[in-house]
């Protein structure tokens, strides 16, 4: 006989892993392109645009299939160590950011994807300030909160729910080229750490969204 404990944890493994289909595929499938590729929106904002959908998908699916808590993907209360551990770690991405463009990138002879940078920073102030704060919320959603915390709960081992969730991160930006993946790769590993650490959502998402801006607004800069 199963008891409704052992009903309920197998109730929430299917649907995770339903979930975790939608997180990890769904963004990769170019609906930005097909849905506003020909409208007065374009691409670009339709981008912006499809990201939230995605988010609050994943949060009505969270709260009302699941029907657990926000917090059982990280989105609790802030609280004063929030915003100091999320300004902490924002210094630590922009030191890793500086460490790759002066020394690790041209050592390894690599050079920025300029076409990709110029897509993401080329644009209207009001959409290069916009874009920071949808990405770092919508993705810490997405790869950190929802991902990690539903792996671990097929696998067991945060370190492996971790692994999958940052290497999912990671295919989202290829197109970026090497040269940005290493950026990538540094506020990866910084991000997840800080997450795993604190479990905390809002704190890694004041990191992204601060880093985002501060380094969109240097590579603009220097177009």
């Amino acid at each position: 006989m199963i008891d409704a404990d052992d009903h309920r944890r197998n109730r929430l493994m299917i649907l995770a892993v339903i979930g975790l289909a939608f997180v990890f595929v769904v963004p990769q499938l170019g609906l930005t392109r097909l849905i506003f590729e020909d409208t007065a929106i374009g691409p670009r904002i339709g981008r912006e645009i499809m990201w939230v959908g995605f988010a609050l998908i994943v949060l009505l699916w969270v709260t009302r299939v699941e029907r657990l808590p926000l917090a059982s993907i990280g989105l609790v209360r802030p609280t004063w160590r929030t915003l100091v551990w999320g300004l902490a770690a924002t210094v630590l991405v922009l030191a890793t950011l500086m460490l790759s463009f002066a020394l690790i990138i041209p050592a390894l002879g690599l050079q920025q994807n300029m076409a990709a940078t110029g897509a993401i920073v080329q644009v209207p102030l009001w959409l290069l300030i916009l874009t920071p704060f949808v990405a770092g919320i919508t993705e810490e959603i997405l790869y950190r909160g929802y991902a990690i915390e539903r792996l671990t709960l097929l696998t067991g081992r945060p370190w492996l729910a971790a692994l999958l969730a940052g290497a999912a991160f990671m295919l989202v930006h290829l197109h970026w080229g090497a040269a940005q993946l290493i950026v990538v790769g540094f506020g990866t590993l910084i991000f997840v750490s800080l997450y795993l650490w604190r479990r905390d959502l809002p704190c890694v998402m004041i990191a992204h969204v601060l880093a985002d801006l501060v380094g969109f607004a240097l590579a603009r800069a220097q177009m």
